[in-house]
Protein backbone atom coordinates (compact mmCIF):
# COMPACT_ATOMS: atom_id res chain seq x y z
CA UNK A 1 0.00 0.00 0.00
CA UNK A 2 2.44 3.13 -1.23
CA UNK A 3 1.67 6.36 -2.29
CA UNK A 4 2.60 6.16 -5.50
CA UNK A 5 -0.69 4.07 -6.40
CA UNK A 6 -2.97 7.21 -4.81
CA UNK A 7 -4.73 8.94 -7.16
CA UNK A 8 -4.81 12.05 -4.83
CA UNK A 9 -3.13 14.68 -6.23
CA UNK A 10 -3.35 18.45 -3.74
CA UNK A 11 -4.69 21.32 -5.05
CA UNK A 12 -3.94 24.96 -3.09
CA UNK A 13 -6.30 27.46 -3.43
CA UNK A 14 -3.98 30.67 -4.23
CA UNK A 15 -6.70 33.20 -3.02
CA UNK A 16 -7.13 31.13 0.53
CA UNK A 17 -4.51 28.62 0.83
CA UNK A 18 -7.08 25.80 0.91
CA UNK A 19 -5.87 22.61 0.09
CA UNK A 20 -8.03 19.92 -1.38
CA UNK A 21 -7.39 16.46 -2.57
CA UNK A 22 -8.63 14.85 -5.26
CA UNK A 23 -7.80 14.30 -9.09
CA UNK A 24 -9.14 17.77 -10.47
CA UNK A 25 -9.36 21.43 -8.52
CA UNK A 26 -12.72 21.50 -7.42
CA UNK A 27 -15.16 24.14 -9.39
CA UNK A 28 -15.41 26.25 -6.72
CA UNK A 29 -13.22 26.99 -3.45
CA UNK A 30 -15.39 25.48 -0.81
CA UNK A 31 -13.56 28.41 1.69
CA UNK A 32 -13.35 31.53 -0.38
CA UNK A 33 -15.59 30.65 -3.40
CA UNK A 34 -12.67 31.40 -5.80
CA UNK A 35 -13.14 29.54 -9.43
CA UNK A 36 -11.44 26.48 -10.37
CA UNK A 37 -8.60 28.28 -12.42
CA UNK A 38 -7.46 29.82 -8.56
CA UNK A 39 -6.04 26.34 -7.60
CA UNK A 40 -2.44 25.53 -8.71
CA UNK A 41 -1.13 21.65 -8.29
CA UNK A 42 1.06 21.06 -5.36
Amino acid sequence: MGIDGDKMTKWRCLVCGYVYEGEQPPDRCPRCGAPREKFVKI
